[in-house]
């Protein structure tokens, strides 16, 4: 009987231990990230049968349990990577807007002051003082385009460097997540605080991507990204890295190792702060890019068009003052193919009402050209003329050299003029104020002359049918001079030694009147420069040069706002996630305080017991003698 008291208080004594170093051990990590609270599971030992009665043989301690929610866990897992990938957007779409605020804000300030400069102009516009004034305006918008558009091209280079970056940390977690798996096999129990440690790799991992794990079989885990990814399976993890983009190197898209091979990840694929970086290159900086371009564009040609539309200060057809955009180093500059490709396309710009933001790809599968719109909407396209081209958003796509069979290229119609945009005037004298357009035209609709050569017909009028199929060229007395043909006109009119080019935005009945005659004086081109300030150049008649930046701005509050909106509910879903994952595995200090003494108690209690044992064996010994 003793020496079964003795048993009973020996194993009581050492489960209250445990019970004891458990709560410490708990205690001790009150602060611990990720910790995981632990509990000693204490079970009765099997009974002995004696006398026709089991009589109880005390107690041992059966294991040390995690306490552990999984739901919990992938809730507060799935929690963290939106809050992340919310937060990290409104950070970037702040750092823009605050620069669209400032450093940006200068460009309509540039404009308004380059119209303001064109009117001062207008009032003398043989003042070469004035005529400088102008064209020191007309630089400062262009080194103000050129300012931002490096800063959001840097910041789309720094983009992709912190691209690297996370997916070098990725690539460390994955790793040490394969360590953490190796040590679990060579623990003999459930090994809790490796566990912690996993789940902790696998919180941070959440903060860069969305993340689901799956148990095995073996007791180790399957780690999957995205929408599918496997990044680690059990004792093997396969390796994320970035490839060049396809067909622009520049922009290096996500790819996984697995084995030999190499498997590409749609950036859409990505949740977490990685899916917001890859947003915030290809989306917004690319969305802040082309609008800026389209503005360098719709300025430039703008007033380039007037310029050839009229005199100079020594009577000759004016100059561009800015970059020509539609030149064919330009041209061509839009269009983004790989480097082993031999296709030459260029893309000129028509219209600049149509001229719309966004890439468009172009893929010819052998047989067929299909250029898939920024919308997403696709559509076959048939070349057409020597050389072949096509027209689409006010676009001329010109292809001189085809594309291979299942070649695709992007075109990017305004996402580099920003930088582009460039001053191409020098000597004030060549600012044209004077239009060649007389005030005797008679036009409703937006129909256009240009003088390509002055020859020896210096007064005509191109008049257009009652019908608009056709046009015709008089002087002023009705004379006919060129023979009524087909509108509009194939090509050049030659009008007596004078070459002219007519675009088609003509209507029934306008009468273009043109007068080569230079006048002294005459501010007739600089008023219409001016007018230029509030005429809706863009977006099919919608929208002034201005209005463009206006637009974007305002899109790109409204983004923040949404995104400031969405943090604060990934906020609340996170917190509120974080404490139920708190409430299962979290320490209380109160809690293991009164556990400390509970098995405190049991540990003298038991001490008892071996006591008695040692008092009763000494009753027994003593009897003897």
């Amino acid at each position: 009987m003793g020496l079964d008291l003795l048993s009973l208080g020996s194993q009581g004594v050492l489960t209250a231990q445990r019970q004891l170093n458990t709560t410490g051990h708990n205690i001790s990590n009150v602060n611990t990230e990720g910790y995981s609270r632990q509990s000693v599971e204490q079970q009765t030992n099997d009974p002995q049968f004696w006398g026709g009665n089991n009589y109880g043989t005390g107690v041992h301690a059966a294991a040390v349990r995690r306490n552990y929610d999984k739901f919990a866990v992938n809730e507060l897992n799935v929690a963290t990577s939106n809050l992340s990938h919310a937060a990290a957007r409104n950070d970037q779409l702040g750092r823009l807007d605050d620069m669209m605020a400032h450093s940006a804000k200068k460009i309509p300030e540039n404009m308004n002051e380059f119209y303001g400069a064109v009117k001062g102009l207008t009032d003398s516009p043989s003042d070469m003082g004035a005529r400088k004034v102008v064209l020191e305006k007309a630089r400062m918008v262009a080194a103000g385009m050129n300012d931002v558009y490096g800063v959001l091209q840097q910041q789309s280079i720094d983009t992709s460097s912190q691209i690297d970056a996370t997916v070098k940390r990725m690539n460390d977690i994955g790793q040490e997540l394969v360590d953490v798996h190796k040590a679990i096999l060579k623990t003999p129990a459930q090994a809790n605080d490796l566990l912690d440690r996993h789940d902790k790799l696998i919180r941070e991992l959440s903060e860069y991507t969305q993340v689901s794990v799956n148990a095995r079989e073996d007791g180790l885990f399957n780690v999957i990204i995205g929408s599918g990814h496997m990044l680690v399976s059990g004792m093997n993890s396969s390796e994320l890295t970035t490839l060049p983009g396809e067909p622009d190197h520049q922009e290096r898209r996500l790819a996984l190792v697995e084995g030999k091979s190499v498997k590409a990840i749609s950036n859409s694929d990505i949740r977490g702060k990685l899916g917001a970086l890859f947003e915030y290159r290809d989306d917004t900086l690319s969305q802040a890019r082309d609008e800026l371009g389209r503005m360098s564009i719709g300025f430039s040609q703008a007033l380039n068009d007037l310029q050839g539309q009229g005199f100079d200060l020594n009577g000759e057809v004016g100059k561009n003052i800015f970059t020509d955009f539609n030149s064919d180093r330009i041209a061509r500059s839009r269009v983004v193919q790989n480097g082993e490709s031999t296709a030459d396309l260029k893309v000129y710009i028509d219209d600049l009402q149509k001229l719309k933001p966004g890439d468009y790809q172009l893929k010819f599968d052998g047989t067929q050209y299909t250029l898939t719109a920024p919308d997403g909407k696709q559509a076959a396209v048939t070349p057409s003329g020597t050389p072949p081209s096509f027209n689409v958003d006010g676009m001329r796509v010109q292809i001189d050299a085809g594309l291979a069979a299942n070649e695709r290229v992007l075109i990017r119609p305004a996402r580099s003029a920003a930088g582009q945009m460039r001053v191409a005037m020098e000597d004030p004298a060549d600012i044209a104020a004077q239009s060649y357009i007389s005030g005797s035209s008679v036009s409703k609709g937006e129909g256009d002359v240009r003088v390509l050569q002055s020859g020896g017909q210096k007064e005509f009028q191109v008049r257009i049918s009652p019908d608009g199929s056709q046009f015709a060229v008089t002087d002023t007395k009705g004379q006919i001079l060129v023979a009524p043909q087909a509108y509009p006109p194939g090509g050049p009119i030659d009008v007596n030694g004078t070459v002219i080019d007519l675009n088609d935005k003509a209507v029934p009945d306008d009468v273009l009147a043109v007068s080569l005659i230079p006048a002294d004086g005459d501010n007739s081109n600089l008023i219409r420069m001016q007018e230029l300030q509030t005429q809706k150049l863009m977006d099919n008649g919608r929208s002034t040069v201005l209005d463009v930046y206006e637009g974007l701005s305002t899109d790109l509050g409204v983004q923040k706002a949404s995104y400031e909106r969405l943090q604060d509910v990934s906020m609340v879903e996170h917190d509120a996630a974080e404490g139920r994952v708190a409430q299962v595995s979290g320490v209380n200090l109160d809690e293991e305080a009164a556990n400390m003494m509970k098995f405190q108690r049991a540990y003298m209690a038991a001490s008892r017991i071996m006591t008695a044992a040692n008092e009763t064996f000494d009753s027994l010994l003593n009897a003897t003698r």
